[in-house]
């Protein structure tokens, strides 16, 4: 039975490609690829603990475990079942790193954020002159998940504009990185230099049509950073010119005349996420009770924290949280490791990338998409091999 589902390159790069242009259909067909992956785990249990992030998601299946004597047991085992579809995943992920090259990551993970620009600017046309059926719109991503409110900021094939906002960040982090080093621009021809900037301007347009603060933020420390990562001069000029748009068009950023209300609203969530904390600082509430509880604490339905951390803690509780602060710093301490002696071909995309989880995640749960979560287990398991085949590891 396990010969007969041995996952393929075709089928993974199926998935993704359905990922980004029918979501649901390439969730199941990922998730229906990743079926047999725990009976190969436990076929193998010494491989368990040589994998940080796999150990961390079997702390938080077994902290779910033990709430099933103090929460609603219906909470439990969702929250649990979710945590099997995400070993799962993740597992899956870190096979594909053998079978698909990051160089073919990156180009889908690029390509998915055009996509999600040019798809987002053309539901928002198609929307003014028909009215698709409900059904249609959740197929192709185009079904709004969140606040009415966001109905006019774009979010393409990601069902809500600040996963849209993640997902074209990761997108431009990759495509920026290439302008990390010169030799690797010398090497392209002038067709695939206009093309590489006209991607990264379709990438920024996304960004600012979905109107997230935190991401036009993101957007310009990444510009920043590359530019200065060039030539010292390159990073002046472009400080001079963000500056300078900044100041004359001000009222045009995204949202400019509800800052204060949104930073006051995001406050108010993250306190009352860590009153939930309080009341459960060992176990949490589980994943699924943390919406519930929160209804019951303000009468006010939130789905999560807006916080990574701030989710983890409520939901999982104080070991959940160390747990996952265990897992950023031993990453992060490897990182600086490899970036003070170079030995990895591809650091500067995972240093593109990575640390927008974690900046992002100060302000969002974007995590709670599947859409995003593989997306970012894609990333971590090619980061986790490169780490392990540094000489299997080609130049991109």
């Amino acid at each position: 039975m396990l010969k007969k589902s041995t996952l393929t390159a075709p089928q993974f790069l199926l998935g993704l490609k359905l990922l980004a242009i029918l979501p649901p259909v390439g969730i199941g067909w990922l998730i229906y690829l990743s079926r047999w992956q725990w009976l190969r785990l436990f076929r193998h249990p010494k491989n368990i603990w040589h994998d940080q992030m796999l150990l961390f998601i079997l702390l938080l299946l077994g902290i779910t475990g033990l709430n099933l004597n103090h929460h609603d047991y219906r909470s439990v085992l969702l929250s649990a079942m979710m945590l099997i579809v995400l070993m799962n995943l993740w597992l899956l992920c870190r096979q594909s790193a053998h079978l698909i090259t990051l160089a073919q990551i990156r180009q889908f993970i690029i390509q998915f954020g055009v996509y999600i620009t040019i798809s987002g600017n053309l539901f928002q046309w198609l929307n003014q002159w028909i009215t698709l059926p409900n059904w249609v719109k959740f197929l192709v991503g185009d079904l709004l998940w969140g606040y009415a409110a966001n109905q006019d900021r774009l979010f393409g094939s990601a069902y809500n504009p600040n996963d849209a906002c993640f997902l074209l960040l990761i997108a431009l982090g990759l495509s920026l990185a290439q302008f990390k080093t010169p030799t690797a621009l010398d090497r392209l021809t002038s067709r695939q230099r206009l093309l590489n900037w006209l991607t990264v301007g379709l990438l920024m347009l996304g960004i600012y049509q979905t109107q997230s603060r935190t991401g036009l933020i993101l957007m310009v420390i990444l510009v920043l950073w590359t530019s200065y990562h060039l030539n010292w001069r390159y990073g002046l000029l472009t400080t001079g010119i963000v500056g300078l748009i900044s100041a004359l068009a001000l009222n045009w950023l995204p949202r400019s005349y509800s800052w204060e209300t949104g930073l006051t609203s995001r406050l108010t969530i993250w306190k009352n996420s860590l009153a939930l904390f309080k009341d459960a600082p060992w176990l949490g509430v589980t994943y699924f009770g943390f919406a519930p509880q929160y209804l019951k604490l303000t009468g006010t339905y939130v789905p999560h924290a807006h916080d990574i951390l701030i989710m983890l803690l409520a939901s999982f509780g104080l070991l959940g949280g160390l747990g996952f602060l265990a897992l950023v710093i031993a990453n992060g301490w490897a990182f600086t490791k490899h970036w003070r002696r170079p030995t990895l071909p591809n650091l500067r995309y995972f240093g593109m990338t990575l640390p927008i989880i974690l900046a992002y995640g100060l302000t969002d749960f974007v995590l709670s998409s599947l859409q995003v979560l593989i997306i970012v287990l894609i990333l971590v398991a090619y980061w986790r091999y490169e780490q392990q085949h540094p000489s299997f590891s080609t130049t991109i």
